[in-house]
Formats: C-alpha cells, structure tokens, sequence
C-alpha cells in the first residue's frame, strides 16, 4: 500500500515546493505569495525525502499547474529557464532536462505566472500530473512516453515517430480513473474540492528525452 510522501527537503531550510515567487515588477504585486525578489538562486538544487529531488528554476512563460516542463540553461541574464514542454522544445541544444510542476498548489491563479520562480521536481513519487487530460491514462510501468503538441503534456501513444519524442524516467502509476486522498500523495494545483487528485500519477528519476536523452539529461548536467 502506498505510504504518505511528505518531501521535506534535507539540505537546507526554506525550501517548499509548494509555492512559485514572484518579482513585484514583473507581476504587479498580483499574485500570492508576493515577494519582491526569489530567496533561491537559479539553478539551486533541494534535496528531499523519499528520494526525492528538485531544481530551482524560473518559469519563462506562463506554465499551467501540473504541466511537465522542459529546463534549459538559457543565458548568462537568465540561466535555468523553464517552460511547458512540447516536442519542439524537448530537441532543443540548450534543454539540461525535463522536470514536473505536480507539487505546486494553486495560489491566486490556476497557472505559474511568466518570470515567477519555483521548484521543478526531476526526482519524486507520486506526483501529480493532472494537467494531462487523459494522455497518460492506461500507462504502466515499462511504457515509452513521448512528447505531444500539447504543451506541458506527454503521450503514452504515438501516432508518427518523426513528430514526437521518446521521454525516459516516467512511471505512470495511474490513470485518471483513480482518485487518491492528500494522506497518500501531495495536492497539487488541479485537486478536486475534496482534497483528492485525480490522476495520472507519476514517479519521476531524473527525466530526460531528446538531446538530453542521448546526453544524459540532467544527470549528464551534474544535477
């Protein structure tokens, strides 16, 4: 039987994956929790229970809650940006990886605003991946996933090699069928009123796909 993961972070204090940062300059003060600068540096890696990992990143456009997203090492003005990933981006020469936005809870907007910061997860158990409308339902353990025209979204079918690509490191646990309590797995940003999420659920080990596939992906990155 599943067991609660709570992902308390081990290496240093602050750390919550729960919440995106916001520049008032760059918001308008508009969203919550309103802070006038990030209190981690891009690229800042947090270490958790279970296993678990994340990365510290800012998003470079609006990115819907429990979208997967494509990480890049951007420039020296904007190193590790973030966006919804699609197969477009995921060949991209810049990606370093691909990570989940599953643990963010829904703060004032159903979306992680343009320029907000947070913590990408590329490692974790029982993440929710809601935003995914069904492509990953029915998936099992051992299925290739691949990337869709769906930004944020991945496939566990294809109908044309050349216009997606194969993503490694996803287990998909469940299909949206299934409700499963906060006791078990976190909330997220798309939980019923309830409390429970509906799947997909996924496990995630340092996910790659495309260039980052053949590279090594995040790994290879010293992630």
């Amino acid at each position: 039987m599943a067991q609660p993961v709570f992902y308390q972070t081990l290496n240093m204090l602050g750390v919550d994956p729960t919440i995106y940062y916001t520049q008032l300059t760059s918001a308008g003060g508009s969203v919550t929790p309103e802070y006038p600068a990030p209190p981690f540096v891009p690229g800042m890696q947090a270490f958790g229970s279970d296993g678990s990992q994340f990365i510290f990143v800012q998003a470079s456009t609006s990115i819907s809650l429990t979208d997967f997203v494509a990480i890049n090492i951007g420039q020296a003005a904007a190193p590790y940006q973030a966006n919804s990933v699609t197969t477009t981006n995921i060949q991209s020469s810049l990606i370093v990886g691909v990570a989940s936005t599953g643990l963010i809870l829904k703060q004032s907007v159903s979306f992680i605003p343009a320029a907000a910061f947070f913590w990408a997860c590329t490692k974790g158990q029982f993440i929710p991946a809601t935003n995914s409308n069904g492509m990953l339902s029915g998936s099992v353990g051992g299925v290739t996933l691949f990337s869709t025209a769906t930004a944020g979204v991945l496939s566990s079918v294809t109908l044309s090699s050349s216009l997606v690509v194969p993503v490694a490191g996803i287990i998909c646990i469940n299909s949206l069928t299934v409700s499963i309590p906060s006791s078990v797995i976190p909330p997220s940003g798309g939980t019923q009123s309830n409390g429970f999420a509906v799947g997909p659920i996924v496990n995630l080990n340092l996910v790659r796909g495309g260039t980052a596939l053949v590279s090594g992906g995040l790994g290879a990155a010293g992630f």
